[in-house]
């Protein structure tokens, strides 16, 4: 009989700390350039600090109205890039959560 409590304890427990871990929060990457438009609708590019040019895209954000500006986007950069057929480098994709303007100017 105390066995079966003994059991049944340990198995009360291990399902309580199995539903009481709370989920990841997810972690954002941040990268900061000036906006362009890609060459088709609703692409956009960002070439980052790194020299690296990203294309950017969103579902929540209207990025059109950040052209031209120097902007920082907060969102996911993809594991898996495209290659600029031009020059042969990688271009990031990256999912835009958040856009806040950043400072400097950009080059017309």
């Amino acid at each position: 009989m105390t066995r079966r409590l003994v059991v049944l304890a340990i198995m009360m427990v291990a399902s309580v700390l199995a539903f009481s871990q709370s989920p990841k929060p997810k972690t954002y990457s941040t990268i900061t350039g000036c906006l362009t438009s890609g060459s088709q609708p609703d692409e956009y590019h960002l070439v980052d600090g790194k020299g690296v040019t990203n294309i950017v895209y969103s579902v929540k954000v209207h990025l059109d109205s950040y052209v031209g500006q120097s902007v920082t986007l907060t969102g996911d950069k993809s594991a898996m890039p495209s290659t600029d057929t031009g020059t042969g480098k990688p271009m990031p994709h990256f999912r835009v959560e958040e856009v806040k303007a950043a400072s400097g100017s950009c080059k017309k």
